[in-house]
């Protein structure tokens, strides 16, 4: 098998502002999308992302012979389901009849290059859910939960070019703006594991290619089988990382 491109990831209103946005509605839910496994409460996908290479002192490094780790830091959106821990049943109060939330993230990996720990490192970073606010013309934007996330990354498969799929491990939730991701500080609020998703070309006899913009892009499903990315999974015409989250 070729190698695959990749691109690497409350606190609650006041009661009185709650009841004030009580007449604040959201459109329709939109459906899961294609290949989308069962039991996934959040997808995300990665708009953007900056990489740095870093030597083995962790200095960066433009040389890719001289590098050992890389490091990126992404920005992702996706929608989290009405009913799971970042879009609890409490947020029918501020957005009556809202079958989703918005989550805008920050995420930070931290990946070794070669070695056997190829492609497994770190990811953390913040994260905030929000709803349709004042402007129902504009993408949610309401703040109504913040955090920070931690957890272990494993991208071996697509590092060694053997599969286009990685895993997100021991998974961990803080919901607290403030919360600085130090361990012991205080309990998570909960736990959580993910898939990640990267998409690929297939050129007419099926082999995989590299993603290109505005062509036809895939995501290859559990079952090793190839599900088209649709038009809300691109970003600026790019096919995107897609992030599956069960809590």
């Amino acid at each position: 098998m070729k190698a695959f491109n990749w691109r690497s990831t409350t606190m609650w209103t006041t009661a009185s502002l709650l009841f004030l946005l009580l007449a604040l509605m959201v459109g329709p839910a939109p459906a899961l999308a294609g290949g989308v496994a069962q039991g996934v409460g959040l997808v995300l996908y990665e708009v953007t992302e900056d990489m740095y290479l870093l030597d083995q002192y962790g200095v960066p490094t433009v040389s890719l012979a001289n590098a050992a780790r890389r490091s990126a830091v992404a920005q992702l959106s996706g929608t989290a389901q009405i009913g799971t821990p970042l879009c609890p049943w409490e947020v029918l109060v501020i957005a009556p009849g809202a079958k989703n939330c918005t989550v805008n993230a920050t995420g930070a990996d931290d990946l070794w290059l070669g070695g056997p720990k190829a492609g497994t490192g770190t990811v953390s970073g913040k994260f905030a859910v929000v709803v349709q606010g004042d402007n129902k013309h504009d993408a949610p934007e309401f703040v109504v939960m913040t955090g920070w996330f931690g957890g272990d990354a494993d991208l071996s498969l697509p590092f060694a070019g053997k599969a286009p799929i990685g895993y997100l491990t021991n998974g961990v939730v803080f919901i607290d703006a403030d919360h600085d991701g130090q361990q012991g500080s205080s309990d998570p609020a909960f736990k959580f594991s993910g898939k990640f998703r990267l998409p690929y070309g297939l050129d007419k006899r099926g082999n995989q290619l590299k993603p290109r913009r505005y062509q036809d892009s895939y995501y290859m499903t559990d079952d090793w089988s190839s599900v088209g990315i649709e038009g809300s999974e691109r970003s600026l015409g790019w096919p995107t990382v897609r992030l599956e989250i069960k809590f």
